[in-house]
């Protein structure tokens, strides 16, 4: 026996379960999320390595750079509103020779022209933030984070889970 369906998600990673809650919540209809594996995000999003992007090393002003903005907060709203542990930790970039300076120089300019607010640190700062690290100077961004993934994955899950039951009792 067959079903018909009003969408169907191909894939039930962070993307395509992403995209299945943000459908259910603009529209009525049914939906199905299409996984070929047992569980959820068995590929990608169960391997990924939990940072949430500044998007310092974007170009300034390009798609990417307000992609990854935009992403960052809705990512950490989301995780706010859920209840996800995460953590706004933020980053170090670091010049470990005299010729790498500039490319400081060039990444506080991207970072603030992405709306990030990059700080120049000294070698003690790093060291006192990174004792393991050694370097000239740096920058602190503190805007990147962490988060497991596969813990906003299930959280997502949910959220789908919910919305299809309102939309179902919606058509019903």
């Amino acid at each position: 026996m067959s079903a018909v369906v009003d969408v169907a998600v191909i894939g039930g990673g962070i993307v395509g379960m992403a995209t299945a809650a943000e459908l259910l919540s603009m529209r009525r209809g049914s939906l199905v999320v299409l996984e070929a594996e047992a569980t959820l995000g068995e590929h990608q999003t169960g391997r990924n390595s939990g940072v949430i992007h500044s998007g310092i090393y974007y170009k300034p002003a390009s798609l990417k750079a307000r992609l990854c903005a935009e992403g960052r907060q809705a990512m950490l709203r989301f995780c706010q509103e859920r209840g996800i542990a995460h953590e706004r930790c933020g980053k170090v970039i670091v010049a470990t020779r005299q010729e790498l300076v500039p490319m400081l120089d060039e990444l506080e300019r991207r970072g603030r022209a992405n709306g990030l607010r990059p700080r120049r640190a000294t070698a003690e700062e790093i060291k006192e933030r990174e004792p393991h690290v050694a370097c000239l100077e740096g920058l602190i961004v503190e805007e990147t984070g962490i988060v497991h993934f596969a813990d906003v994955l299930r959280e997502l899950g949910r959220v789908v889970e919910e919305r299809g039951e309102r939309s179902a009792r919606a058509a019903g």
